[in-house]
């Protein structure tokens, strides 16, 4: 499944590096794109695997609010 996720606070590259390394330790996920300029992130995950709740509470651990 691909979402795209509205995500207040990301600004910067170190923002970008933050939200896809946390997301990327959880498994099934295939791919996590930032994009600072839209405030976006979207990923593309195994929903047998990992639910979006998971990937949202893995953005909230990293200190971003997902609206």
């Amino acid at each position: 499944m691909e979402k795209t996720l509205k995500v207040e606070g990301l600004s910067c590259s170190c923002c970008v590096n933050k939200v896809e390394d946390g997301v990327n330790t959880l498994s099934g996920i295939t791919s996590v794109k930032v994009n600072t300029d839209q405030e976006e992130v979207q990923v593309v995950f195994d929903t047998e695997t990992v639910t979006l709740e998971q990937i949202k509470d893995k953005i909230v651990e990293q200190g971003y609010q997902v609206v």
